[in-house]
């Protein structure tokens, strides 16, 4: 089993990161080094930070004094990696035992894959319980007790399971094996993700600097990884709990306005090819509204940037439609 390095961003949110390093530390079974960027974090999270990482030497504390906004502090963790597997995960994040194991597993078995996420939360995967999506689950259990701890928020949400007893549930429930993706247009969330850096340094690095707040470098990131050849890969051996956007949440930011910005970036970067991408789909003779409403992607690029203008004018003769909605179930 290789030696693995950690590389974890933390902006506030303190009950989140206490619990996500306790889990980490305890549920981790290979050998690892843990990078932690403290990103301009209030005093309380840096006295926090400092101890742990004097009582485990696994850890190596990076200290910002203003937030470089994550893109920025996943450069300066991989920079400092002493291992070529790294593991990208978010402060927010409950792993269960064995999470890194069963994940460096996958990736050993198949040197093809660059990138390799866990399952998490979402529309297309089951609550092993309820008869609703995890992502419907999880969302309406966030809105209703709010003012719980995550800890408390997680149990509701699992039905009093365990975070490995809902991991064994879980996995049962949407045993899917490994899926590749196609990216682009498809991406896969860097809350959770196992890379091979060498790969990644070829591929223009682990993130694009231009990403300066917060959303969209991960999906630039699979998309780099797809155009240069390497395959990015989910899954269905490990559930991790992504509480998602507790940063944001803790320091009052303003999510949608900054996933607005972080859209508008990918999009002026990546038109070209979103728009190849589309004029291939059409010329296979696939309807235009089918191919805008397979990709999770096309409908926040549609609402926040010139994407729906620039399709009218590459398809005069098609109708571009002035919404597009996400049918999850196609993709």
């Amino acid at each position: 089993m290789p030696r693995i390095s950690i590389v974890m961003k933390v902006w506030n949110a303190l009950e989140h990161v206490n619990l996500c390093l306790t889990t980490l530390l305890q549920n981790t079974t290979c050998e690892f080094e843990l990078i932690i960027i403290n990103n301009g974090s209030c005093k309380a999270a840096q006295e926090y930070l400092r101890g742990v990482a004097l009582d485990d030497p696994r850890i190596r504390l990076i200290e910002n004094e203003i937030n470089m906004g994550p893109a920025r502090a996943n450069l300066q963790g991989v920079a400092v990696a002493a291992e070529n597997m790294i593991c990208l995960i978010d402060s927010d994040v409950l792993v269960p035992h064995g999470w890194l194991t069963r994940l460096v597993d996958i990736f050993e078995a198949d040197k093809t894959i660059k990138i390799l996420t866990p399952m998490k939360f979402s529309e297309t995967n089951r609550h092993p319980v309820s008869a609703a999506s995890s992502r419907e689950v999880w969302l309406k259990t966030k809105c209703e007790y709010a003012k719980l701890t995550p800890l408390e928020q997680f149990r509701i949400f699992s039905h009093g399971l365990s975070i490995d007893e809902f991991d064994a549930a879980f996995c049962a429930a949407n045993s899917t094996g490994l899926t590749r993706l196609k990216c682009p247009p498809v991406f896969s969330s860097s809350c959770c993700a196992l890379l091979d850096a060498d790969f990644i340094r070829q591929s223009g690095g682990v993130a694009d600097a231009m990403f300066v707040r917060y959303g969209a470098e991960d999906v630039d990131l699979c998309w780099r990884v797809g155009t240069q050849g390497g395959i990015v890969a989910k899954t269905s051996s490990v559930y991790v709990h992504h509480f998602h956007n507790s940063s944001l949440i803790s320091n009052g930011a303003d999510s949608g306005a900054l996933l607005h910005t972080a859209n508008l970036l990918l999009y002026r970067k990546w038109k070209t090819e979103i728009l190849r991408l589309v004029k291939n789909e059409v010329n296979q003779g696939k309807n235009l509204d089918t191919i805008l409403s397979s990709y999770y992607i096309f409908q926040p690029l549609f609402d926040d940037t010139p994407f729906r203008d620039d399709l009218r004018e590459a398809f005069p003769s098609l109708e571009v439609p002035e919404f597009v909605k996400w049918r999850y179930s196609q993709e």
